[in-house]
């Protein structure tokens, strides 16, 4: 097998990090505008991995928020990896636990998706899924702190359209991982639960609330309930 899975796994991260490039360079931009520095960006970037948790927690900076209360607002942020890792968690039984540590920490939206998908038809590959999370990890790492080092020179993100590349990269996962027309029900019934949920007042848990109840909703049907 060789290095195969190593080359399969880099060649289905590629679509990711040309999602991630963009975000990342804004990222940067935004944090170099906080006050933040490149090894500070970096080392956030290495350590949470998580585009919505640091723009909430250069957001929250900026407002002088206590450490705590961004903690906090971040885990709550990302509650919804409780999910991914109960549908990972089957995948990596048989590993050690350095291995499933080093692993898991890779895991985003993306990375989830995409190796979820692979391992429908492939056998679990730790090599495959290294190569996966690692190549998506440091474009990831390497563009926030490339943003922070042209931060000057890009004063104004919006323009660029930048900000659009998280939410074109989440639309295309989402047709990758519908497989029939129950699957985009289900999606489409969490979009709209996650929009009502912002409109009430519940931006802060709307997508893990829409998330629970549009699969809950998902296996009752599937199950003839």
């Amino acid at each position: 097998m060789g290095n195969k899975p190593v080359l399969e796994g880099m060649k289905k991260a590629l679509p990711i990090c040309l999602g991630y490039f963009p975000l990342g360079l804004a990222f940067g931009v935004i944090a170099q505008n906080t006050g933040l520095s490149m090894v500070q960006v970096g080392v956030m970037s290495l350590l949470v991995f998580s585009g919505s948790g640091q723009f909430i927690a250069v957001a929250l900076l900026s407002l002088g928020v206590s450490f705590w209360s961004i903690i906090f607002t971040i885990l709550l942020v990302n509650s919804r990896y409780m999910l991914f890792s109960a549908s990972v968690s089957r995948y990596v039984k048989k590993f050690p636990s350095p291995l499933v540590a080093l692993i898991t920490q890779g895991i985003t939206d993306e990375t989830f998706v995409v190796s979820t998908s692979y391992f429908k038809e492939h056998p679990v590959n730790k090599k495959f899924w290294l190569a996966l999370n690692i190549t998506s990890h440091l474009t990831w790492i390497s563009s926030t702190m490339l943003g922070v080092a042209v931060g000057n020179f890009i004063p104004d993100m919006e323009k660029l359209g930048l900000n659009f590349a998280l939410p074109a990269m989440f639309i295309a996962l989402f047709f990758m991982t519908a497989e029939n027309k129950k699957g985009l029900i289900v999606g489409a019934l969490a979009g709209v639960l996650s929009v009502l949920f912002i409109v009430v007042g519940l931006k802060d848990a709307n997508v893990i609330l829409a998330t629970v109840i549009a699969a809950t909703a998902g296996v009752m049907v599937k199950n003839g309930f």
